[in-house]
């Protein structure tokens, strides 16, 4: 494609943005201009080479310009192909898929005005980009994306505490280990994820359950605000009094409505606690199960306690795991008492810190391998339980042969005080409310070694969620809910939110991104309208 000179591009974008009726808001008004939001910004679009003679195109061309401009622009914070920085990045994801992907260039913002400059400059060239806070999703694109910019908050980790120790200011390149390691000393917590390594932005953004979720609500329940940079390059504040539209959205809504480069979350108080988990053989499967169950539905009595029931196979045994949490330094609470009088294999339960504890989780979810979420919602019954863990083991065998397989079932409640406290300070955009509960949250999950297993293994667990879904359907136990942080890249999170809901998020995408950014060149994780194929500016 010819160039075409600068002066004739940007007259072509205003022409286009003037076609759309819609765009005329206070984030993106109809004579809305790239360059000069720039020029706000401090960056003089005249001045750099590689914007100077560009033709408006797509794919490598685009990302070629706007990685150079980057680059002319923050030097060092530009990571490039063929660099062992770059290489380095790549191969740090937790799952395969992630390290398979290529980017055109790296980014490392340091500031939240650096991410508004990034925007901009991929408006401008159409040069499509991911973002990455701990990068532990299971697929590929979610936070990493080929020949685009994946852009990397590693170097944004302050970790800041108000005056009167309230609210936790955390920025996103900041995984949940530091997160409750620094706030340790001041026997102090957030609500947050349970495995060290997750980063704190797709969590809290995606939903969140925490150990303390019957006590305070999801991650995204107790973020008194959130510092996000929006289409337009603006910087605002969205909290229940300012933008609290777009405050609501971002409890659950994922990343499409802005990149978020502050948390400040709600701070409770938090010295040690107990936990650890359980191993049982399989004969042991119907008492574990009672024992779920049953917890499940007394959790309003102690909202101290948490559990998470998994089910494995692994080396031609069958396992159930019970992952027991007690938010109090208090050994063997008595609302435990059914699971702690089923014999175990293996227990490793003890009180210690919530950081030590994410680490226990941490080491059961190791770097390298291929892996790999299904995710499915159901009214709590226990012989539905037992239905899935059956499903489970009878399909398994079509996969055991799988090299380094560790599949699972995982099963969680997320019980009535969770639920209640969905609707702390307007409610989050989850669709789910009190009287649903409680819920039977599946996750069917794996890891493996080889590629070349990938098709079988994804048949499987789409296998076990519809076998599971067909079987609570039959059953009037079926709920159209699907948690974004468990969900596979084929499932559609968002409708899941209710028709309600989901219109109410498009109509705030459509106020605070009118000409779909975040729909179209922030393409990887869970879209409004799953992935679009046009840019419309």
């Amino acid at each position: 494609m010819r160039a075409i000179p600068w002066v004739a591009a940007m007259l072509i974008v205003e022409i286009v943005t003037l076609s759309h009726p819609s765009t005329s808001n206070a984030f993106a008004p109809p004579d809305f201009d790239v360059a000069k939001a720039l020029l706000d910004n401090g960056v003089d679009v005249s001045t750099i080479p590689a914007l100077l003679d560009y033709a408006l195109a797509t794919g490598t061309n685009a990302c070629k310009t706007a990685c150079t401009s980057l680059r002319d622009l923050f030097g060092s914070k530009i990571l490039t192909q063929n660099t062992s920085a770059y290489d380095a990045f790549t191969g740090s994801y937790w799952s395969q898929q992630q390290t398979s992907v290529d980017p055109y260039c790296i980014f490392t913002p340091t500031a939240a005005q650096d991410v508004s400059i990034l925007v901009l400059i991929a408006r401008l060239t159409q040069c499509p980009f991911a973002v990455k806070s701990g990068g532990h999703a299971a697929f590929a694109g979610a936070s990493s994306i080929d020949d685009g910019i994946t852009v990397s908050f590693e170097s944004m980790k302050k970790i800041e505490l108000s005056e009167d120790k309230r609210i936790a200011s955390i920025e996103p390149g900041n995984t949940w280990f530091d997160v409750y390691h620094a706030l340790e000393p001041d026997n102090l917590a957030v609500i947050g994820g349970r495995v060290a390594a997750i980063g704190v932005g797709g969590l809290t953004l995606g939903g969140g359950i925490s150990f303390y979720s019957s006590q305070y609500g999801f991650a995204c329940d107790n973020v008194a605000s959130f510092e996000v940079v929006t289409a337009a390059g603006a910087i605002i504040t969205a909290s229940p009094t300012s933008h609290a539209d777009l405050y609501w959205s971002l409890r659950g809504g994922g990343n499409n409505f802005g990149i978020v480069t502050r948390f400040n979350l709600q701070m409770i108080p938090q010295g040690l606690m107990w936990g650890g988990s359980r191993l049982h053989t399989e004969a042991q499967s119907p008492a574990v199960i009672d024992a779920f169950y049953n917890l499940g539905v007394s959790s309003p009595n102690d909202i101290a306690a948490a559990q998470i029931l998994s089910f494995v196979y692994v080396q031609n045994t069958k396992l159930a795991s019970a992952d027991l949490q007690y938010a109090k330094p208090i050994a063997n609470a008595s609302i435990f008492s059914e699971y702690l009088a089923i014999p175990t294999t293996s227990d490793t339960t003890s009180v210690r810190t919530l950081a030590n504890l994410t680490m226990d989780f941490n080491n059961k979810n190791p770097n390298g391998l291929r892996e790999t979420y299904w995710t499915a919602t159901f009214r709590l019954d226990k012989d539905l339980t037992g239905f899935i863990k059956d499903v489970f083991f009878e399909e398994v065998l079509s996969v055991a042969d799988a090299d380094a397989l560790v599949p699972a079932i995982t099963l969680q409640v997320i019980t009535v005080p969770m639920l209640r406290n969905f609707a702390k300070h307007g409610g989050n955009a989850l669709g789910l409310s009190e009287e649903d509960g409680p819920l039977l949250l599946i996750d069917s999950n794996s890891m493996w070694a080889n590629e070349a297993d990938d098709e079988r293994i994804l048949k499987f667990h789409r296998k076990i969620i519809e076998r599971s879904v067909e079987e609570a359907k039959k059953r009037g136990l079926f709920v159209d809910y699907i948690y974004m942080n468990y969900a596979s890249q084929f499932q559609d999170v968002m409708p899941s939110y209710g028709a309600k809901n989901y219109a109410r998020l498009k109509g705030v995408a459509r106020k605070y991104d009118p000409h779909g950014v975040f729909q179209v060149l922030q393409p990887g994780y869970f879209k409004l309208d799953g992935v679009s194929s046009r840019y419309t500016e």
